[in-house]
């Protein structure tokens, strides 16, 4: 692909001449990642890197890796035991490590016979019950073992995350007990007993909390909001404060993952017990109280904030999703918030379009790619949304001042050149440099944009930004999946 190629050049060039910077030790960065890879042949990995992403979230499944029936005699906490199979996650390791990219094993699911009950028919998406913690820590410690960096010639995983929104019913049950929820203290159980098997076998290894859907549905879907309190043993909204006791000893994880899937803009709040992407100070509320507390435990403080699943589909090719220029705007102006909000890893949902099928609407796939799906993946096209979750940048007018922040491509320091559109040309307006990690922001003394008229973009060695509208978007309903 001549656009891929072209770009792949530009990218190494910006390495290659950016100048250095002496940034603050206290650089907070915005690391930037892709879950739902879907296919693990080196292209989709190429491509993630290409989208200036460090990291690639993959689903390590429990069930699949392990055997359907659990067998008398096995060593379920070796990951050379025969019963195992890991082909297809020894693959997707390899190659995202081959593209540069930092992986992340999301443990989801578990095999029937170590569950402690059995989901109802009518179940939608998943039938995990109760998963057994004992089994659960056994399967950690093989496959943190297996990716540990001295088994057979395989690389070392860092990060692993235990389980997938486990406060949704669609993929984690039972929810409740009559009126009263229980998910929250399953969970505390599963999340204590992964740490403590991942950690066995490296002690420098981070441990991620499952991501936790964005909404409450009464009777099917504990809140977010709701969810963390009763895990981390807190009580209070505004002013959150440890229960009595002393919460089973602690949760204990490195990072907390929040899925704050919007139903409009990037400034869009929702209900008191729920997370979209405007909610995200009251959650960072929640755990800097708990820290406090001592209710989490693990090697990080503060506890860093994650976002490992997020996303608006786009139109073309779903004709629920949100306009490209909108999306370009929102990704850049999600990012940006994210990471005011004191969020460090931020990971888009996913680098390419679902397949398009005429039976079943749009809303119930995903077209929420960085790139146009083709009929392979080395066909696949760059969305324009590809480049403002590559190179974000905004810029807001403030009286009289002009805002601006964004993060390189690369994620590397240097200078950035601040353009303002006037007359048909683009005009320099400010240099400044980015950070150790890539980040820059400031203000231009200056009234552009006050009248809602103008483009804003900023030039990093080659690399360019998608140009900023000075006319804002007002919030409006969008569902994120169209």
């Amino acid at each position: 692909m001549k656009t891929l190629a072209a770009l792949a050049v530009a990218v190494g060039v910006v390495l290659a001449v950016a100048p250095a910077a002496a940034p603050a030790a206290t650089a907070r960065p915005l690391v930037t990642g892709i879950a739902g890879i879907g296919d693990y042949r080196g292209e989709a990995f190429d491509h993630a890197r290409l989208a200036g992403a460090k990291m690639v979230r993959l689903t390590l499944n429990w069930p699949e890796v392990a055997p359907e029936e659990e067998p008398e005699n096995w060593d379920p906490e070796s990951p050379a035991d025969p019963n195992y199979n890991w082909s297809y996650i020894d693959t997707g390791v390899v190659e995202a490590i081959r593209a540069g990219l930092t992986p992340m094993l999301l443990v989801d699911g578990a095999p029937e016979w170590a569950q402690r009950c059995k989901a109802p028919p009518d179940s939608q998406l998943t039938d995990l019950c109760d998963p057994d913690p004992a089994a659960l820590e056994a399967f950690a410690k093989a496959a943190a073992r297996r990716y540990s960096g001295g088994f057979l010639n395989l690389p070392r995983v860092r990060y692993w995350q235990g389980l997938n929104e486990p406060n949704l019913s669609l993929f984690f049950l039972p929810q409740f007990e009559g009126a009263q929820p229980v998910s929250p203290y399953f969970y505390r159980q599963l999340i204590n007993a992964f740490y403590t098997g991942i950690k066995a076998v490296h002690r420098s290894n981070l441990v991620i909390a499952a991501g936790l859907g964005p909404v409450e549905v009464p009777g099917f879907t504990i809140g977010p909001m709701w969810f963390a309190r009763l895990l981390l043993c807190m009580r209070g909204i505004a002013h959150p404060h440890p229960t009595k006791g002393d919460c089973e000893g602690g949760v204990r994880f490195d990072a907390f993952d929040i899925h704050p899937y919007t139903s409009g803009s990037p400034t869009h709040e929702s209900s008191p017990n729920d997370v979209e992407l405007g909610d995200l100070d009251k959650l960072q509320t929640l755990l800097r109280a708990a820290d406090r507390a001592g209710r989490i435990k693990g090697n990080s403080r503060p506890t860093e904030l994650w976002s490992t699943e997020f996303s608006w589909d786009s139109k073309p090719p779903d004709p629920g999703g949100l306009a490209m220029p909108i999306l370009c705007r929102w990704t850049a102006e999600a990012l940006y918030r994210s990471w005011r909000a004191g969020m460090t890893h931020f990971f888009w949902y996913s680098i390419r379009d679902d397949p398009y099928e005429p039976q079943r609407p749009f809303s119930e796939t995903l077209q929420a790619g960085l790139f146009f799906r083709g009929p392979s993946v080395s066909q696949d096209e760059p969305k324009k949304v590809f480049y403002a979750f590559r190179f974000p940048f905004v810029a807001y007018p403030r009286k009289r001042r002009l805002f601006f922040w964004g993060r390189t491509a690369n994620s590397k320091p240097g200078r950035v050149e601040i353009q303002l559109w006037k007359r048909g040309h683009w005009h320099r307006a400010r240099v400044v440099r980015a950070n150790k990690v890539g980040i820059f922001h400031g203000l231009i003394h200056s009234r552009y944009g006050d009248k809602e008229t103008g483009r804003v973009r900023a030039m990093y060695g080659t690399q360019r930004s998608v140009p900023f509208s000075m006319r804002p978007v007002a919030d409006f309903p969008q569902p994120p999946f169209g």
